[in-house]
């Protein structure tokens, strides 16, 4: 393989990885917690508490925090008060 297609495939490979990284829901999950939370919950701010995307959080079978399920409520009524308009 060339020298410059080795470039291109990099480029496109770092520009998906940013994508997607941007896509990404975050929440974050204390050691050995049972729920997910959202940035804004205290839980988040803890030491020790480790971030990753809402999907690998449900893959891990963990259940969204009372927070977390507050915030998305906030989220989608802002979403629809939007479109109302």
């Amino acid at each position: 393989m060339n020298k410059s297609l080795k470039i291109i495939l990099l480029g496109l490979i770092a520009t998906t990885m940013l994508a997607t990284s941007a896509m990404a829901e975050w929440v974050y999950v204390t050691k050995n917690g049972k729920k997910y939370h959202p940035e804004s919950s205290r839980f988040a701010k803890m030491e020790g508490v480790e971030r990753i995307t809402k999907e690998e959080a449900e893959a891990r079978g963990l259940e969204p925090s009372k927070a977390y399920l507050a915030v998305a409520q906030d989220a989608k009524e802002e979403q629809e008060a939007s479109k109302a308009k």
